[in-house]
Order: structure tokens, then sequence, then C-alpha cells
């Protein structure tokens, strides 16, 4: 039983397949449930699972935190066998509904400053690949626009890389994001000279490298878009090669250049004396936010932040008075 290049080999493969396939006629893209599922369903087959049910040892066990997981992580993938286990109980079949899960994480992103990301694109920029296949010339060039793209737009990683040729406008230079998180779909507008380097990429990939593949940023198999893992490790090994590298606490990852085009954003109009109450309704619709409130989450805890709003906001003596001395 093949289902996207997954192999389900356990006994709940029929009930994960018919799950699938009920929640994308319903308009959901489940692609990160499907990964979940091929874990568990591995996990199942490890055990030898012999009977389509699924026990609440067994969830326990697979809900577990992991070496090196966060919480997050580990709430959903309890939160995809949850899914499933009420599809099963639908169908007449006995399982164990999870209630509980991890709470989020803490997670404070590495904001790049204006040096770090020139050091970056410089380092993208000046690589060369190892091997000389055109395949390699062609990935070196993808990641080169696509690290672009989502910086320079503020996409999530998963936004950038589902990308369909059919979602990019070169006349006008829109992207439609479709079905991103929580069901959004909204439009994106790129800048003039990104516009540009995205003509000349596509003008590349039809007329040097002969790609004719449905994704705007496809994968060395062009049918296919590029991974998640594929996107991450180019990310890290070219941080790596930046001078800035060495010097920081916690190393960024890409999803960071989407929090760096927020706080940049913010800065800027901070800076223009421009009110962020009037704007921010315009910037979390940008980037797919619900409320305004989730985009101020990005600049919490902000080094950068601090400063300019200690020099615009005139009443913070009053807000936060000087602590004085007093004697006993």
């Amino acid at each position: 039983m093949k289902m996207k290049n997954y192999e389900y080999r356990s006994c709940l493969a029929p009930y994960i397949r018919s799950l699938i396939i009920q929640k994308r006629m319903e308009g959901f893209l489940y692609d990160t449930e499907e990964y979940h599922f091929k874990r568990f369903d591995a996990f199942c087959a490890e055990r030898n699972l012999s009977q389509p049910e699924i026990s609440r040892d067994l969830v326990m066990e697979w809900g577990s935190i992991r070496d090196n997981e966060c919480k997050t992580t580990s709430s959903r993938r309890v939160t995809a066998v949850r899914q499933l286990a009420l599809f099963m109980q639908s169908h007449g079949a006995d399982a164990y509904i999870p209630t509980h899960f991890s709470h989020k994480s803490s997670y404070v992103a590495h904001v790049l400053p204006d040096n770090e990301i020139h050091e970056f694109f410089k380092v993208l920029d000046d690589y060369r690949p190892k091997c000389n296949g055109e395949v390699f010339k062609r990935l070196s060039m993808e990641y080169r626009v696509l690290f672009r793209v989502i910086y320079c737009c503020g996409l999530r990683v998963s936004e950038a890389r589902k990308l369909k040729i059919s979602d990019v406008n070169l006349d006008d230079g829109s992207l439609c994001v479709l079905q991103s998180k929580g069901r959004k779909d909204r439009i994106v507008y790129l800048s003039q000279d990104l516009l540009q380097l995205c003509i000349e990429y596509r003008r590349l990939m039809e007329s040097v490298y002969r790609i004719t593949s449905d994704w705007f940023f496809p994968a060395r198999n062009p049918d296919s878009k590029l991974s998640v893992c594929s996107i991450a490790l180019k990310f890290r090994q070219f941080w790596a090669k930046t001078p800035y590298a060495a010097d920081v606490d916690r190393s960024p990852s890409t999803h960071c250049l989407r929090h760096s085009f927020v706080v940049k954003r913010m800065n800027l109009w901070m800076e223009q004396g421009v009110a962020l109450n009037t704007m921010m309704p315009y910037l979390s619709k940008f980037l797919g936010h619900s409320s305004p409130s989730n985009t101020f989450y990005y600049y919490h805890q902000i080094e950068s932040a601090f400063k300019i709003i200690r020099s615009k906001d005139t009443l913070s003596s009053e807000i936060i008075p000087e602590v004085c001395t007093y004697e006993d």
C-alpha cells in the first residue's frame, strides 16, 4: 500500500490510508500528519501489532518525549494519533483517544540583523557545488531565490516550498499562498527587484535546465517539491560559513528569516514614525496571522526592539518610572 511514497506495513494501514483520503477530500493538505502516520505505522509494525486497535499503553509509549525532541513536536505526534483514534472509533474499531498533551515549548527565535543577513546571502551567492553536475548547479540557483523569497516576503518555509508555477504571477508579481496554516489563502506581492530575480530564475529554469515541473522550487526530481529537511540542511550549511556562526548562543533556522522580516519591517515603521496600530492589521494579513497579537509575538524579547521603543516612546518614563533609593 503506497501513498506519496510512504509504504504502510502495520495492521492499521487501511485506517491510516482512509483517513488521509478523507481529510484531503475535505480540503486539508495533511502532509505533516501523513509524515507522523508513516512513523506511527512503522512504530506499530516494529511491535508486531496484530489487531487493528490502539491501546492506551501504545499511545503512552508513542507519546513519550524522545531524546532531542521538544514538547511541541511530541504533542503534534500525539495529536495525529488522536485524529486516527477518533476516525477508527467512528468505524467501530477499539481505539484509545489521548486527551493530555505537552505544553508548547517556549522558543525565542534568533533574529538576524542586517549584517548577518548580508553575510548569509553573500555566502549563498558565492556558493559553488562541489559536484559539477547540472542538477547541483540548478539547485544552488534555486536556493538563492528560495531563501530570498522567504525573507523578503516573510513566508513560512512550507508556504515557499509548496508554491506551484500556477501560484506565481510574474506579470504583476503576486504569489498566491493557498491552504496555509489555519487553511487560509492570501496574496503576497514581490518587490520589484525580487520580481526581476524570479523572472530571470524562471527563464534559466526553462531555457538552460529544461525544467517543466509544476513546482516553482522543484527538488532533484523535478516532479517533487523541495523537502523541509533539504531546505533546513542547506540553510545550516550556508549559515555555518558566515563569520557570525560561532558567536551566537542559538543557531538560527530557516524560519528565523520570517522572524527577521517581521522585526525589520516593524523597526522601519517605528524609525519612520509610522503608527504601528494602523499598519499592524495589514502586516498580520500579509503574514497569514489570525490577529495582530500573533504578529507582535514575533517582536517580543528582541533586543533591537527595545532600543527603538525607548527612543520613540515619550511616555516610557511615566509607564516604567526610574527606581528610587529609599531609606529605611
